[in-house]
């Protein structure tokens, strides 16, 4: 029961509150569920249709009464429940059925108690974003990317029919910024491009935030988004080592490309063994073989280490600083000496292993 039809069609981090708790009552168990609010609402297209989507076929109708809603809910226990509360599965299975003669009045103290619906739906909101994180989220996602990205996230999910390919695609056009000015083969380009590659790292993160807020992640998405990634980092570094040879800095640029070459062969690495295994390309490959202690099954300080190191969101950060900074040569040096490092490290935990 909704204290109002806004209430009810309203998006809570990109779904209308009435599927998002349609969704918790189906993972609940609940069989039929009736979403009510005052007359004259008339539920929005887009609050059928995710509803629909996210009930999962349980009966589902909508009406200005609970009498009225269309749904039989047979001889079983009820519960009435507020939607502006948005109660997760667990909760609902908390909750106290109410006697079918007890119904409306259960409504009818919804109703009445209506106020704070924003304040409520708002938090509601807020924690579906915070739950967005990933566990392998590097410090510098957690510190910096992640609460920027949330903020993005946030204002895009206001959009209707918002979709996490929107926010992929948004990263691929920061990509192709960053490639166009660091092809112009001036110093500012240099500098723009690696301020872009950063704003790449950063918004590379949005599509998975919407995909894990309105349950719309696909293993189709997934891959995607991780082949953008691995073209981002690749060009980046081939177009800093061009737009450096084009200055007449030929040693950065020659150990960018070194540099370059041992990454691409790591990431075909990566790339043969999720194909193999038909899951998605990953850096997380990698970096849960050495959080989980490698082959010893012993995280130790130095594999810890070297999973931060690896980490994009870290060598995004910190590469485009030092090439913005003007301190190419030492950037590069040390992304030449870290891909032999990084190589050698994925070929340890891709190696086929032996029971």
């Amino acid at each position: 029961m909704f204290a109002s039809g806004e209430d009810a069609d309203r998006l809570v981090a990109g779904i209308p509150a009435a599927a998002r708790v349609a969704h918790q009552a189906h993972l609940a168990g609940v069989a039929t569920c009736r979403i009510v609010a005052p007359a004259p609402w008339q539920p929005q297209a887009l609050t059928c249709t995710e509803t629909e989507r996210l009930a999962e076929g349980i009966a589902v109708g909508f009406g200005h009464d609970a009498a009225a809603a269309g749904v039989d809910f047979g001889p079983g226990p009820v519960l009435v429940i507020a939607g502006d509360r948005q109660p997760d599965a667990a909760a609902l299975a908390l909750e106290q059925p109410v006697d079918a003669p007890l119904i409306d009045a259960a409504v009818a103290r919804i109703l009445a108690a209506g106020d704070g619906a924003d304040r409520r739906l708002a938090q509601t909101a807020r924690v579906a974003l915070r739950s967005t994180a990933k566990p392998s989220d590097g410090i510098v996602s957690r510190c910096i990317n992640r609460p920027v990205s949330r903020s993005i996230s946030r204002i895009m999910l206001q959009w209707p029919g918002v979709r996490p390919l929107h926010a992929t695609y948004g990263t691929a056009l920061i990509a192709l910024a960053m490639v166009a000015t660091l092809l112009t083969g001036t110093h500012w380009g240099l500098i723009s491009g690696a301020l872009l590659f950063q704003a790449a790292s950063v918004f590379d993160g949005v599509d998975g935030e919407i995909a894990r807020a309105t349950f719309r992640a696909s293993r189709t998405g997934a891959r995607l988004d991780s082949l953008i990634d691995a073209a981002t980092n690749l060009a980046f570094l081939l177009c800093v080592s061009i737009n450096l040879q084009i200055q007449g800095k030929i040693l950065p640029a020659r150990l960018g490309l070194a540099g370059l070459a041992m990454l691409a062969t790591g990431l075909l690495l990566i790339g043969r063994v999720s194909a193999r295994s038909k899951a998605p390309f990953s850096f997380d490959i990698v970096k849960d073989y050495y959080r989980t202690g490698g082959s010893s099954g012993k995280p130790s300080g130095t594999l810890k280490g070297l999973t931060f190191l690896t980490s994009r969101d870290f060598f995004a950060l910190f590469f485009a600083l030092l090439i913005a900074s003007g301190l190419a040569l030492p950037a590069l040096g040390l992304f030449a000496v870290s891909a032999a490092g990084w190589l050698v490290a994925v070929a340890i935990a891709l190696r086929p292993r032996h029971a």
